[in-house]
């Protein structure tokens, strides 16, 4: 009979090696679908009533591997917006669909320098600029085409792109200068939900 030490430290090697490997592109999950406005709570169609008075609102159940959130997406003043909620219907962001080419300049060359590094090819497929703060200021935000000093500014983008030979979407999220935050491989998605 061998010892079970012969097994057990090659396999608390294997275990350490492991978690010293870095996570280049987590992978992320996500599925979409479609609710009704009575399966909302009652504080997240007020919020987004008391700024789009009169808009058709498309709410959306959104499931990951962490969390159920709840979406409305509508569009207003020629501008796509999505606006996302917790189960309990509190805010966490508000989404703006825009062009890659409307970031600035300089904001647009520290992403694509840190995406060539990342990425053997790739083509920005959707633009969105995240807003996070508090619910008066995501408010104000909507409202006018100045965003209060106090919210966050981030760009989430989705990419087509060639990673290690595999071509594959993912979804790119970087902060107002540009820096990379994270970088997750899109493992399921609905296709016009991408668009949107």
């Amino acid at each position: 009979m061998i010892p079970i030490k012969n097994y057990l430290y090659p396999l608390l090697i294997l275990l350490a090696a492991s978690m010293w490997i870095p996570c280049h592109a987590q992978k992320k999950y996500e599925r979409e679908y479609a609710i009704r406005q009575s399966a909302v709570p009652e504080k997240a169609v007020e919020f987004v009533r008391s700024v789009f008075k009169k808009e058709k609102i498309h709410w959306y159940g959104e499931e990951s591997l962490k969390e159920t959130t709840i979406e409305a997406k509508l569009k207003s003043g020629g501008k796509h917006y999505s606006i996302e909620f917790d189960k309990s219907g509190e805010i966490q962001d508000v989404e703006l669909l825009s062009r890659f080419s409307r970031i600035d300049a300089e904001t647009r060359e520290t992403i694509h320098k840190k995406l060539e590094k990342e990425f053997t090819k790739y083509k920005v497929v959707k633009t969105q600029i995240q807003y996070k703060g508090s619910k008066s200021d995501l408010k104000k935000a909507m409202q006018s085409d100045k965003v209060p000093d106090d919210v966050e500014i981030h760009y989430e983008l989705i990419l087509n792109a060639v990673r290690k030979k595999a071509m594959n979407y993912f979804e790119v999220l970087c902060n107002q200068k540009g820096s990379v935050i994270s970088i997750h491989e899109v493992v399921q998605r609905n296709s016009d939900n991408l668009i949107y």
